[in-house]
């Protein structure tokens, strides 16, 4: 039997930084869903929505905030905006779909491509009627203060 010997492999562990942006915009998520459901129309409600914009928020902090520590707080601070941008698309493209799944089920597109193209067109309405100016300074600051957070774990234990 022989052995299969792997050399000079190397697998990125996580690291602090990522945990810490991950973290920070899964609580900006949280509490912007929060600021977001005030707004959102009777026939949108989702249940658990703020739990689910966090973890979509810890999802987007990990990749994008804890992508590339260490280069200074002005590229933190574009990490951190960059990643409440792509929080914000996938949040309101996920309030688009669950929007098109209530309409399938009411019989509403005749074919499957009305259903997809339908799902972008929700989603930009649903964020037309929750982005207000209080959600968004929340979503800006979270991005940045979870950025700069990241930052400073990578600094603190690098």
């Amino acid at each position: 039997m022989q052995k299969v010997v792997l050399r000079d492999s190397q697998i990125k562990l996580p690291t602090t930084a990522k945990l810490f942006g991950g973290l920070g915009l899964a609580a900006t998520g949280f509490f912007g869903a929060e600021l977001m459901a005030r707004n959102l129309p009777i026939s949108a409600a989702v249940n658990g929505f703020a739990g689910i914009a966090a973890s979509i928020g810890l999802m987007v902090g990990w990749r994008v905030i804890g992508l590339r520590p260490g280069r200074g707080v002005v590229r933190a601070l574009e990490r951190g905006l960059h990643a409440v941008i792509y929080l914000v698309f996938w949040t309101m493209l996920f309030l688009g779909a669950v929007q098109v799944m209530h309409n399938m089920v009411r019989g509403r597109y005749d074919m499957p491509n009305e259903a997809l193209v339908d799902v972008l067109s929700q989603g930009m309405t649903m964020a037309g009627a929750v982005l207000r100016f209080d959600t968004i300074a929340v979503l800006f600051l979270g991005g940045m203060v979870s950025a700069i957070l990241a930052e400073w774990a990578w600094k603190r234990w690098h």
